[in-house]
């Protein structure tokens, strides 16, 4: 299993693969709050995560192929600093029917790329209709990533949501 070596795969994405993206997110972000003083400040204000860019296409259509799981974090604003916002880290998927990309050598599978924004939320507005505010808002990141599918990763109520 996962032992293939591709540009992108086309195995299709199924629910079960979105819960596995999520958790190797959340995993991935402990380790983040532990070692990025500003990002650890966000440990306890996680709104909404979500799949985004090629994946999440890849989500709708099955035709675009998946290079590598772009997952973007939603944090609620309010400590001192902004979250880290051009920051990019990644984690290893690990070993799955998708293979891994030939430029990722040291990973076992296809390469996580997390990122992350620290929003505004109104008192009593849902993530989903904060996160649609801010794609809707004029910054770059929220312009580029409204051109693509983004489907709710976290929280549980709103799984599998597209959100735009």
């Amino acid at each position: 299993m996962g032992g293939e070596v591709t540009e992108r795969s086309y195995a299709v994405l199924q629910p079960a693969d979105l819960e596995r993206i999520a958790a190797v997110a959340m995993r991935a972000f402990a380790g983040i709050f532990e070692r990025a003083p500003v990002a650890g400040l966000y440990r306890d204000r996680l709104l909404l995560m979500a799949l985004a860019q090629g994946s999440a296409l890849h989500y709708l259509n099955g035709a675009n192929g998946i290079k590598d799981f772009d997952v973007w974090a939603f944090f609620a604003a309010g400590p001192p600093k902004p979250f880290p916002h051009r920051k990019r880290w990644c984690t290893d998927f690990g070993a799955s029917r998708f293979g891994r990309h030939p430029a990722d050598r040291n990973y076992s599978g296809r390469r996580v790329d997390l990122m992350g924004r620290s929003i505004a939320i109104a008192k009593g507005e849902c993530p989903q209709d904060a996160v649609r505010r801010w794609l809707a808002s004029p910054a770059k990141s929220a312009v580029a990533l409204r051109q693509k599918p983004i489907y709710c990763l976290l929280p549980p109520s709103a799984f599998g949501d597209r959100i735009n």
